[in-house]
């Protein structure tokens, strides 16, 4: 039987891509899985294609009362939260003298601020009931420098993944484990939008046959949610780019 089989699992960024293999991935095993993201209609689509029970919160995990609202919305349908799963994020592709300090701020509150804001929200009710995970979703970019003009996104996946580290260490003992998942190039939606979409698209074309497929990225994470490791590479390609790049 599943670890997940009746557990109750938040992931944010759940409309398309990683997201939504991810809630789909969960529900198969038999979890309880709020979906959340802004985009309200295909947050229904993806609920449509999950086997199990779901409910569908249309937010802005960078507004503080509409991640509250999530949080109080599983809560009272499901009276707990076993597991979050911090996936909502975007990029940012530019030379790092081209980077506007507004578009710094957008990624940072988006990729990191909404992932320390949800943790905090759910991290009392997990101390509760003296068990719980929490997943954030960083990128093998939160371990290493894996390509250039990216070092604003860079910077917010490293970020991401020190803030889970020091949480890990502060909650030894307490039942409740903290991971990052660290995918490497992922095929989705994700280079079509932010800023830098378009060079980004021209950049990852080529490189489309060597990426990974959402279903697979969110297979290997949810296989390892809850387990020894503190970094979750969710496929051999990721782990490989890790080992590739780690010591420039």
């Amino acid at each position: 039987m599943s670890r997940l089989n009746g557990k109750v699992v938040i992931i944010t960024g759940a409309s398309s891509g990683i997201g939504a293999a991810l809630a789909r991935s969960c529900s198969k095993r038999g979890a309880h899985v709020a979906l959340a993201a802004r985009r309200g209609e295909q947050l229904a689509e993806v609920a449509v294609t999950c086997p199990g029970e779901t409910m569908v919160v249309t937010c802005d995990v960078t507004v503080s009362e509409d991640r509250q609202r999530l949080v109080n919305a599983a809560v009272e349908r499901w009276e707990r939260i076993d597991v979050l799963v911090n996936n909502a994020g975007i990029g940012l592709y530019a030379p790092f003298d081209k980077t506007g300090e507004a578009d710094l701020r957008a990624l940072m509150e988006v990729d990191f601020m909404a992932v320390f804001g949800m943790t905090q929200l759910v991290l009392p009710l997990m101390r509760a009931t003296g068990r719980g995970a929490i997943v954030s979703v960083a990128s093998t970019g939160g371990l290493i420098a894996h390509a250039p003009n990216v070092s604003a996104y860079l910077a917010a996946k490293h970020a991401v993944v020190g803030l889970s580290r020091g949480l890990r260490r502060d909650l030894e003992g307490t039942g409740i484990s903290v991971q990052v998942a660290c995918p490497h190039l992922t095929d989705t939606g994700f280079f079509e939008t932010g800023v830098g979409a378009e060079e980004m698209q021209v950049v990852a074309a080529p490189l489309r046959c060597l990426m990974d497929t959402a279903e697979d990225v969110a297979e290997g994470t949810v296989e390892q949610i809850g387990a020894d490791p503190f970094v979750i590479f969710p496929t051999a390609r990721s782990r490989a780019a890790y080992e590739r790049f780690r010591d420039l």
